[in-house]
């Protein structure tokens, strides 16, 4: 219907109206009211069907304006960057509504291509969080358009590797935890007590199947069934150590009385492999045997006194006490033969043995001070006597071997094992509060008393009237000649053609008293330190100088040889190290050695030498 046909219809409806007011003789004022009435009439229902169509173009452009929003919004979860610059209007809105939706729907193919793979983790994830609980991260599972970029992927992704090593985790404790729940029921005789306990203990029977335990798994690894396998595992503890501490009561005790009846070896093995787990039952048997035997022990109790009084002389001994310390414990000097009295002794008994382990490493070393002390005396009171060294039919070669060895391992340790000792008593005198005493005297004060007697021998210097030692023999070439430490020789030794100057070992240097010895040669390293530093700037320059010494001797010497032997005779090759031709008399021998300085006569005439001695004899 156009316009002009709207118009005339309406003005002929008004035309025929108007007659039948006139035909009517309604009133002129009725006539404009009616008429009035149908004017409003007629643009009300205009301006009603005017919102209905402004209604329907705004919910268009509503719709045109969430299509975009929605794209955005898919274009952000899959992490592409979206910018609401606006968007591109067609000259209609249906037109700009159907452009929209196409794209919309590109968009959300994309979308939901992402979204399948999202969901599938989302998924995993779900079923971790009923397992896992409070440990999954339950931010990452949304319900109403899941991020799907790659970074919400990979976030994903994490979290479920996570979780699957957390689930690994309970898994290897809760195997650990039911075999050791399981072993505690054995070991102290209990049993399960509830659906979890029995749940445990399928977990740990072999026979249960693969899919039952991951069922048990599923349930076991929440946490309230990890805090349940923890709460009964420290539950076993407390019952394990609390049975344990009263098993080792009983087992001491019923050890006592076993040395106390002298009961065969053979039955107390017995008795322990019948009773050897934590079970109450064991537990109660040890009692009733410690009751069994307290009964045996009454009717001897005489018997174990004297033993105990033994045992306390041993421990007495071992700790060196004094006469005043052992009639400290009064009920071993009387004749008390009570169960009373008996105990008494046990304790102080436990008592010693405590501070002979307390005091170990002090009676270790008293013992070692002790033992080389002795060898010393000994030692001394051997070599104290000449015709050791002389004597027809008991000669020793090697005894001046041993006793020399013998010196430098007394030399060595002596010093070392006095010095500990000393800085263990002292230690023990800090600690304590009290001296260390070896029946009843301070050990300290002793050592002490024992070292500065050495050092006052050692400074007194041997004795005038001693008599009883060998005289040094003199040697004619020694007698105004300078004296060196000898060295090492390297070259070939040759036999003395004298037989006069066979080697005696001189026993004043041996027979000294060995305690002063000993503090001397302390002494002298003491001294010998603080010279250290002086005689090592001449050390290199004197090992050079002494090189070329011995080439030139070496070279002269075997020059004389070759001129001094006489015709047809071939020479004697001899080494240093041959057993065959090293003798005592070449130490003496009228050649020169190589360690020698030559004279201003080897210069000249090599063949004709000066008999020279260069060696010291020293004697520890």
């Amino acid at each position: 219907m156009s316009n002009e046909h709207l118009i005339s219809t309406v003005t002929e409806k008004l035309a025929e109206l108007q007659l039948l007011h006139n035909e009517m003789g309604t009133q002129p004022d009725k006539q404009y009211q009616d008429r009035q009435m149908l004017y409003e009439t007629m643009i009300q229902a205009a301006k009603e069907h005017l919102d209905r169509i402004t209604f329907e173009r705004d919910k268009m452009e509503e719709r045109i304006q969430a299509t975009h929003q929605r794209t955005l919004l898919l274009k952000r979860l899959m992490g592409e960057f979206a910018v609401d610059d606006g968007f591109v209007r067609k000259p209609t809105l249906n037109d700009t509504l159907r452009d929209l939706e196409m794209k919309l729907c590109k968009v959300q193919k994309k979308y939901d291509r992402r979204l399948e793979g999202v969901l599938v983790l989302q998924r995993e994830l779900i079923r971790f969080r009923e397992c896992l609980q409070s440990f999954v991260d339950s931010d990452l599972i949304v319900q109403e358009d899941p991020d799907v970029s790659p970074l919400a992927v990979a976030a994903l992704e994490d979290e479920i590797k996570r979780c699957r090593e957390e689930y690994h985790k309970r898994v290897i404790y809760l195997e650990t935890s039911a075999k050791t729940i399981v072993d505690a029921w054995m070991l102290l005789g209990l049993l399960p007590q509830n659906d979890r306990d029995n749940d445990i203990y399928q977990l740990y029977d072999p026979d249960t199947t693969a899919s039952e335990k991951q069922t048990l798994y599923f349930t076991l690894v929440r946490d309230d069934g990890m805090s349940y396998v923890d709460e009964l595992m420290m539950e076993l503890n407390d019952v394990r150590q609390e049975r344990e501490f009263r098993k080792e009561e009983v087992m001491q005790r019923l050890t006592h009385l076993w040395e106390r009846l002298k009961i065969p070896r053979h039955e107390r093995e017995s008795f322990r492999q019948r009773y050897k787990t934590l079970k109450d039952d064991d537990i109660k048997e040890c009692e009733k045997e410690v009751e069994k035997l307290n009964l045996l022990k009454g009717e001897r109790v005489e018997e174990f006194i004297h033993s105990a009084r033994d045992d306390l002389i041993r421990l007495w001994d071992q700790l060196y006490f004094s006469r005043e310390e052992r009639i400290e414990f009064k009920p071993a000097f009387n004749d008390d033969m009570t169960e009373a009295a008996l105990e008494l002794h046990e304790n102080e008994i436990s008592r010693l043995q405590f501070l002979v382990e307390d005091r170990k490493y002090i009676l270790e070393l008293v013992e070692k001070y002790k033992k080389l002390t002795e060898e010393i005396k000994e030692f001394e009171e051997t070599t104290n006597d000449p015709a050791r060294l002389f004597g027809k039919g008991r000669r020793d070669p090697g005894r001046l071997l041993r006793e020399e060895r013998f010196r430098k391992r007394i030399a060595k340790e002596f010093p070392r094992v006095r010095k500990d000792l000393e800085q263990a008593l002292m230690e023990f005198e800090t600690t304590t509060g009290k001296k260390f005493c070896i029946y009843g005297k301070p050990y300290l004060e002793e050592i002490k008393a024992a070292e500065a007697k050495a050092k006052l021998t050692v400074d007194a210097g041997p004795s005038d009237t001693d008599n009883n030692r060998t005289p040094r023999r003199r040697l004619q070439n020694d007698i105004n000649d300078d004296i060196y430490y000898r060295k090492a020789m390297t070259s070939p030794r040759f036999k003395s053609p004298s037989a006069s100057r066979v080697f005696r070992a001189p026993p004043s240097l041996r027979v000294r008293n060995f305690s002063a010895r000993i503090a001397q040669v302390v002494q002298s390293e003491q001294m010998a330190k603080g010279k250290q530093q002086q005689k090592q700037q001449h050390t290199i320059e004197e090992e050079l100088i002494l090189h070329r010494v011995r080439e030139s001797n070496i070279r002269k010497r075997r020059a004389g040889m070759m001129g001094c032997r006489p015709l047809g005779q071939q020479p004697q090759l001899r080494t240093s190290g041959g057993s065959s031709d090293y003798t005592f008399d070449s130490l003496f021998s009228d050649q020169n050695d190589e360690n020698t300085v030559p004279s201003d006569a080897d210069e000249l005439t090599p063949a004709a030498k000066t008999p020279r001695v260069g060696y010291l004899l020293s004697f520890f």
